[in-house]
């Protein structure tokens, strides 16, 4: 698990970097703008890598038993969490309501896989990045709230939609090779 938790420090941490502005602005000052890009990007990488390992080698410790109509749900709730994530990087509409796309992607993720999944590692995985989603939300609303700008054709809109079901369907295919966990659906 201190692997786990080490990665989730280490990328949250960073992530949460733009909360705080004024130290932002510091390092930045410090190191200048590409260095300071270069070591976040490594950093984040390693954070990713430790999260991703340290999970994969996490003992199963329960702490519940998930609800058979969690993995049902979570299915409901993934290709819209992948159309959010989507929506990050495509222009598009949804943008002039949601004001961050990647953290209500994220949260829906973590939402997601946290109802499905009962044991200690995913509790710590999903929790933190759930919890860190709604806190950075608020805190990059508050900064950059969502404007209702300028309106974009709604072929681009479609696209989101389409490149965020293809994305889950392709995870959802490849999840056991991707992450080590076969998606399962309970009857």
């Amino acid at each position: 698990m201190t692997l786990l938790i080490l990665g989730l420090a280490i990328f949250i941490g960073l992530h949460s970097l733009p909360m705080f502005q004024a130290t932002r602005a510091a390092i930045v000052a410090r190191l200048g703008a590409m260095p300071y890009r270069l070591l976040y990007s490594l950093l984040s990488a390693a954070g990713l890598s430790f999260i991703i390992y340290g999970k994969s080698i996490a003992p199963a410790v329960p702490l519940w038993s998930p609800a058979p109509w969690g993995s049902k749900i979570a299915m409901l709730i993934m290709p819209v969490a992948m159309a959010s994530l989507a929506a990050a990087y495509i222009p598009n509409n949804f943008k002039r309501v949601v004001a961050h796309p990647m953290l209500l992607g994220t949260g829906l993720w973590a939402g997601a896989h946290l109802i499905s999944n009962g044991d200690l590692s995913s509790a710590l995985l999903f929790g933190s990045f759930l919890v860190w989603s709604i806190v950075d939300s608020v805190a990059a609303t508050r900064r950059n709230p969502a404007t209702s700008g300028e309106r974009k054709p709604i072929y681009l809109d479609l696209l989101v939609l389409v490149t965020g079901f293809f994305a889950f369907l392709i995870i959802r295919q490849n999840h056991a090779a991707l992450f080590g966990v076969p998606v399962w659906i309970s009857q």
